[in-house]
Parts: structure tokens; sequence; C-alpha cells
């Protein structure tokens, strides 16, 4: 039996081999559809000034204070504010804040997605250099 180098994730676990792996590539490279202006270096970054004056308006000013609030760990919120983001946090981050929004209201603040992060991509960064 040939040796597995990867998984098949479905209702069973089964071992792909080199040539099943190579299959599924080419299967998906046909299925998948990028669009002609896609960037693969786009990214989207927390605007962390923004992040930190929304969570100090609710009381949270310490990173262990923000963790409890949004419900992610703590290395969670020094990655997001690195530049690693994920949908969770996200998500759990816009829900957070939007159970205090009349607090943020009060002080012209919106707990949304496009106040609290932003795409950049590869003419964003050249921009802003």
């Amino acid at each position: 039996m040939p040796r597995a180098i990867g998984t098949f994730a479905s209702r069973v676990r089964m071992p792909l081999t080199g040539r099943a792996c190579l299959a599924m590539m080419v299967h998906m490279s046909r299925d998948t559809k990028v669009p002609p202006n896609w960037d693969p270096r786009a990214t989207i970054r927390l605007r962390v000034d923004k992040f930190e004056l929304m969570t100090r308006v609710v009381g949270a000013t310490t990173m262990a204070q923000r963790s409890v609030l949004i419900g992610v760990d703590r290395k969670t919120i020094g990655r997001a504010i690195n530049g690693v983001i994920g949908e969770v946090f996200m998500a759990s981050t816009i829900a957070a804040l939007r159970r205090h929004e009349p607090a943020l209201r009060a002080c012209g603040l919106t707990p949304s997605l496009d106040e609290l992060f932003e795409v950049v991509t590869a003419e964003t960064q050249e921009a802003a250099a």
C-alpha cells in the first residue's frame, strides 16, 4: 500500500496517496473560479486604535478584560493586533461590542465590521508607504 501523505476529511477519514492528492488538487483547481482582479496578498487588518477605544469605553482596559469581554484567549487578541485575524475573532468582537452599543453610540462609535476592520491590499500598502 502506498504511503499516505494527507487525509481526506469526510464521513470516513482515509489516507490520500500522492496521486490522489494531485487528482484532488487538479479537480479543485478546475472548480474554483478566481476573479481576474484577485490579489493573493489581500488581507484583513484590525483597526487597533478603534478596537482599543471601543473596548476602553465599555470598561475593558487590559488584555485580560478584553479577552473576557470578547470571549477569546488573550493570545488571540495579541495575534489580531499583530495582523492574524480569523472570522471567529471578528464575529465575537462585533457581537460583544454590540451588547454595549448604547454606550458606544453615546461616544459616536459604531461597532461594525467596517469600523473595526479594513481590507489591506498591495495597492493600499504601497499608497501608505
